[in-house]
């Protein structure tokens, strides 16, 4: 046995034991409530060559959960009644999904509707349109399709030759170039335009204005038709670009336009926000306020973390999500007081 299987084998085991239901009820009491909301991407298409969430180890994750006797809640519902003692007594779960995919989007109510779990989709609204389709996936696009053996990516202190002959080494390209864009590129909707059009020359790819298979949008009819099956749809801006790094009037318009774009289509939206991208500096002072402003209740991040009744009193519009992480044993941690724990005692 490798160091490596040896180490998860007993995290494992240790994250098992520490969520038995006897040691549940030992600690829990001692214990603000926690409500952990993840956010899932992309799913697994291996017809498609297309790497993501495996739809086989959610579907288990969810068939554990209930098990152990989390409640599945939906999140506008979740943050209505959080600090109501029935949820107290109950350990609770939110989940989440960003952008709306078409394959994304029928995947995820494919895996979650067999075992009863409501979610909430957060929309790209442009994208939802047909007027654009994100940047992130552009760069993924360009990639997965280039021919070149490798490319050079100019950063601010460098330039890093990324190998391309993979499908591992287009991955890590486009993290590295998303990476950069995010830092540099995202600032103006211009500026990443003209990036696109410079790393498509360099890739030798043609960019299709409208997204092709597999990045096609939900749309507007199969949302409604989802929305009526449990599905609720919230706004995640009219492009996907970061807002913090965009004039006031322009991220006005992210927030408010797609807001309006989602309730006009839409008669159960999501009365939450979900920024763009959402670290820690996507989004500032500026962009909570302009989302209270518009109606909002909330607003999620990608900031990892906790909701807590505090949290939710002073932090209702930077609430954290986890990524619905690749593995059972880190998920089963993260839906535990374990992963709050460690947290603490980090801190």
């Amino acid at each position: 046995m490798s160091s490596t299987s040896g180490t998860t084998g007993f995290k494992n085991l240790f994250v098992r034991s520490m969520t038995s239901r006897v040691v549940e009820e030992m600690v829990r009491p001692f214990l603000p409530p926690l409500l952990p909301i993840f956010m899932l991407h992309q799913f697994q298409s291996p017809e498609r060559g297309r790497p993501g969430h495996d739809p086989q180890m959610v579907s288990d994750c969810l068939k554990r959960l209930k098990k152990h006797g989390y409640a599945f809640l939906d999140l506008d519902e979740a943050l209505d009644t959080f600090n109501q003692s029935a949820v107290k007594r109950h350990k609770a779960v939110v989940f989440t999904l960003d952008d709306g995919f078409l394959h994304q989007v029928e995947t995820a109510h494919d895996v979650f509707s067999a075992h009863e779990c409501p979610f909430t989709c957060f929309l790209i609204t442009d994208f939802m349109d047909g007027k654009s389709w994100p940047w992130d996936a552009q760069v993924s696009y360009l990639l997965e399709n280039s021919t070149k053996d490798r490319i050079a990516l100019s950063t601010e202190s460098e330039v890093q030759d990324l190998p391309l002959s993979t499908s591992a080494e287009k991955r890590f390209a486009g993290h590295k170039i998303r990476q950069a864009m995010k830092a540099r590129y995202a600032r103006h909707k211009s500026e990443t335009k003209t990036y696109l059009t410079d790393l498509a020359d360099k890739t030798g790819v043609e960019l299709p204005v409208r997204p092709p298979e597999p990045y096609l949008p939900l749309g507007w009819e199969r949302a409604r038709d989802l929305e009526g099956k449990g599905v609720r749809f919230g706004a995640h801006g009219l492009t996907h670009h970061i807002l913090s790094q965009l004039g006031a009037e322009e991220a006005k318009e992210e927030i408010v336009l797609s807001s309006e774009r989602v309730r006009n289509e839409l008669p159960r939206a999501s009365e939450v926000f979900c920024y763009p991208v959402g670290r820690a500096g996507d989004f500032s002072e500026r962009e909570m306020k302009l989302a209270k402003d518009t109606g909002f209740k909330a607003a999620v991040s990608a900031v990892p973390g906790y909701v807590t009744p505090k949290g939710l009193g002073n932090e209702s519009f930077s609430l954290p999500r986890f990524t619905f992480p690749d593995n059972e044993v880190d998920f089963f941690q993260y839906c535990s007081w374990v992963e709050y724990v460690k947290g603490t005692l980090i801190k």
